[in-house]
């Protein structure tokens, strides 16, 4: 029997592989943790504080595609679709039923997920156009605005008097488990 003492590097070595074990194990549960959650984590209210009235656009059901984003500058289409589940995010971006629909003189409000289909809107700029197509028309949008705020943020879901679109994603963008801040871009309806 070898009877060999442990050095100081070997110490460091053993060390440094509990410790990584214990950062990817936390880490991971995090992310699990946030997975479970994210449907249970409303980012907008159930109302927007009225009842929405439409003026020329016809009403969709809860899942049914709405259309298609498109991004140029980015060079991607995003399917869109009504309602902000957990399951309607994994196919695309989500339409808060309490908003407006796109081309109304209103707030349209759109969300995704950061790590998805909304990851693309860190490399989006102020002044790019987009443009949104549905069944009714295709709509043009310049973005006006990018902010980030604290998750619990309430003013991007405000009615407005002229048409609006505002995308909303979770920030930072690689943040680990429930990010604690929304990053929301605004743009002005082109087309009214």
């Amino acid at each position: 029997m070898i009877n060999k003492r442990l050095t100081l590097w070997d110490w460091l070595a053993i060390l440094f592989i509990v410790c990584g074990c214990f950062f990817i194990c936390y880490n991971g549960s995090i992310f699990y943790k946030s997975h479970l959650q994210s449907s249970k984590h409303s980012v907008a209210p159930k109302r927007i504080g009225e009842q929405k009235i439409l003026s020329k656009q016809i009403s969709y059901q809860e899942g049914e595609k709405i259309g298609t984003l498109y991004l140029p500058t980015a060079k991607k289409a995003i399917p869109i679709f009504e309602g902000t589940t957990d399951a309607i995010l994994k196919k695309g971006a989500g339409h808060f039923s309490s908003s407006f629909l796109p081309g109304e003189k209103n707030n349209s409000i759109f969300s995704g997920h950061r790590d998805t289909y909304f990851r693309v809107l860190k490399d989006l700029q102020i002044k790019d156009l987009l443009y949104i197509q549905t069944k009714t028309g295709k709509f043009y949008y310049k973005i006006r605005k990018m902010e980030i705020v604290s998750a619990d943020d309430q003013r991007v879901f405000t009615p407005k008097s002229r048409g609006i679109l505002t995308l909303t994603t979770c920030y930072p963008f690689y943040y680990i488990g429930d990010a604690p801040k929304r990053y929301i871009i605004t743009a002005d309806l082109l087309n009214n």
